[in-house]
């Protein structure tokens, strides 16, 4: 599929390279040997280790009692469960890790640097602050079994590396739409071209939005459980991410699929836009973006199936 889709870009941008064709390796021999990258590569991995993979283990295996609260919604059944979609869930590393790479090719090591720490710096801060909601509520939801295939290799590989305890907010939601954000900044500030701002600006909101449809469709995550990370990155993306762009980002889900029902899609787009608006109004009058979040968890009750 990405072969496919860089053959399409070349034939419509043939002097742009696109972002899928870089890989991951370069940012990996360089940023952990520069001292102030290094410094926040260690402070994000400790914050994933304790943050996400240590808070779920911890809860799993009885050290910590946090409530846990299955998060399902009914709207989540008009989305079926499709296990191809697996890839676009996997690429979420790659993805925020592929534009490190470009800065580094295009603008050099010197220039790219500091932009890569910075983003280094922002995605430790997505998963710290999350954690404030997991410390408080964990939150999962039902995960059909498939073993079937690579695909069924891959969900299985998930599911054992994963306890699926912190559902809301959605870390995939949260870092594709910082790597969105800052890229499409950065490309701007390193002096890239017009066009090339236009291209890579696309892909990264097409590949973000991909990745947003892949936790609905592999059913790693509700549909309550975007709004939740889209009203989180508004604060921590203060004047760079905006209640516009997030109501954009909503409404472009699975606008291009065909498994799903016009009248569905309206459906999903209508309740996601509602949630957003909820946390908006309740948080209009606080300084602490969880509160909002925290009073929904509070009151919310799971269905019964």
């Amino acid at each position: 599929m990405a072969q496919a889709e860089n053959i399409a870009h070349k034939k419509q941008h043939p002097s742009i390279r696109p972002l899928s064709s870089f890989g991951v390796l370069l940012p990996c021999c360089i940023i952990p040997f520069r001292k102030k990258s290094a410094h926040a590569l260690r402070l994000f991995l400790r914050t994933v280790l304790f943050d996400f993979f240590g808070l779920q283990f911890s809860v799993k295996f009885g050290f910590k009692e946090i409530p846990v609260i299955h998060i399902d919604h009914p709207l989540d059944r008009l989305i079926p469960f499709d296990p191809s979609k697996v890839t676009a869930y996997l690429d979420f590393t790659h993805f925020w890790i592929r534009p490190m790479t470009l800065l580094f090719k295009r603008v050099g090591i010197k220039k790219a640097l500091p932009y890569c720490t910075q983003f280094i710096y922002l995605i430790e801060t997505v998963y710290r602050e999350a954690a404030y909601i997991y410390r408080f509520r964990m939150t999962t939801t039902a995960r059909p079994s498939y073993k079937k295939g690579r695909d069924g290799k891959a969900l299985r590989m998930i599911r054992r590396l994963d306890p699926h305890l912190l559902c809301i907010p959605s870390l995939h939601v949260a870092v594709v739409v910082l790597t969105r954000t800052y890229y499409e900044q950065a490309f701007k500030e390193l002096g890239f071209s017009e066009e090339e701002c236009r291209v890579y600006g696309e892909e990264l909101r097409e590949g973000a939005r991909k990745i947003i449809e892949s936790i609905l469709y592999i059913k790693q995550h509700s549909v309550n459980c975007i709004p939740a990370a889209l009203y989180m990155m508004l604060s921590l993306l203060k004047g760079s991410f905006t209640i516009s762009q997030g109501v954009e980002i909503i409404n472009s889900l699975f606008t291009d699929v065909q498994d799903i029902s016009e009248k569905d899609k309206k459906a999903l787009h209508a309740h996601i836009n509602f949630m957003f608006e909820r946390l908006l109004l309740e948080g209009c009058s606080e300084d602490d973006w969880t509160v909002p979040v925290k009073h929904w968890l509070s009151n919310f009750t799971p269905i019964v199936y």
